[in-house]
């Protein structure tokens, strides 16, 4: 739900948006993430407490509207795991701070579920993660040229990652993606946004004014992340690579991922650490293949041959690990 003091300068807006003079333009509405947010007035003349809790008290509306458009997000999930089932991607495009937040998830998948199949493309190449470049979101070509190398099929699914819900690098995109006919997502906090008529699925927490106006790496990137938490999370869990709330797709590349990789053997199988670390060095790190051999007690690969091409958590369950 749309705060009232919000809703009242969105309709003022609106008004002198529609107000013309005789041989002069009418002045458009300034775009929800662009308009100047009356909590935060005045903000250079407060302490420091002060803005800090200017700031939370706006950050605690991020978490609702998230929680308003939950319906969407399944939606997108449940087109998500589709995609993901028959071999497709996850694909996040974005520029600025939205591509940035879509490269953070998509980075985090493979060592969290052990997958390769979610992937960010970032308007600007890996260059704009650490340096800006936002002329690079003004180019809608450039978004094609993008998913080209990215060899985009109808097999995955975009997601367009856009606050404002009208950058031209996304705008592209998405439009690529509906040529080749992949599914495709639109992520804005705008609900007027442009993106929403090239979507097959609109989410969008609509999360007001920012604090500092225009700064929408504030409340609408804290909304974007969460809802790209949701999505990647929720259709891993789909697919088997959570079992319970156990990530049994993790990768255990370093010694405290090795210790969680343990620690899931111990309390899912309900054995010694001596029992768990065998099972893991004979699987070579492969928790759902270590968590059948205990549970089974069967040779690795019986366990590979009972896992190939299965949804790993249902195999699980079936073998009588149950939390």
């Amino acid at each position: 739900m749309i705060p009232i003091a919000l809703s009242i300068t969105m309709a003022e807006n609106e008004r002198k948006a529609r107000v013309s003079r005789k041989g002069r333009l009418v002045r458009r509405a300034p775009r929800i993430t662009e308009q100047v947010n009356p909590a935060s007035a005045g903000l250079d003349t407060k302490p420091t407490i002060e803005i800090l809790r200017i700031i939370n008290r706006e950050d605690w509306r991020v978490a609702a509207e998230v929680g308003a458009v939950i319906p969407q997000i399944a939606q997108a999930v449940d087109l998500i795991v589709e995609g993901l089932s028959r071999g497709g991607r996850l694909v996040y495009l974005g520029a600025g701070t939205s591509g940035r937040l879509g490269v953070l998830d998509a980075a985090e998948c493979g060592p969290t579920f052990g997958t390769d199949q979610v992937v960010a493309v970032l308007a600007g190449g890996p260059a704009a993660m650490f340096k800006a470049t936002e002329a690079s979101e003004d180019d809608p070509g450039l978004a094609v040229q993008d998913l080209r190398a990215l060899k985009l099929s109808a097999r995955d699914v975009l997601v367009g990652i856009s606050a404002s819900g009208r950058t031209p690098y996304v705008v592209g995109g998405m439009r690529y993606a509906r040529r080749v006919g992949a599914k495709v997502v639109a992520l804005t906090c705008n609900p007027r946004a442009p993106i929403r008529r090239l979507a097959d699925v609109s989410i969008v927490p609509v999360v007001g004014p920012e604090v500092i106006a225009g700064s929408s790496r504030m409340k609408a990137g804290t909304a974007q992340k969460l809802v790209l938490n949701m999505l990647s999370t929720a259709a891993m869990v789909r697919l088997g690579r959570v079992y319970s709330n156990l990530m049994i797709g993790v990768q255990l590349r370093n010694q405290k991922l090795r210790q969680r990789g343990l620690a899931i053997l111990m309390d899912a199988a309900g054995v010694s650490a001596d029992r768990a670390g065998a099972a893991l060095n004979a699987s070579e790190g492969n928790l759902p293949m270590a968590l059948l051999m205990l549970a089974k007690g069967i040779s690795k690969e019986e366990a590979a041959r009972q896992l190939e091409g299965q949804h790993p958590a249902r195999v699980l369950r079936a073998a009588g690990l149950k939390l």
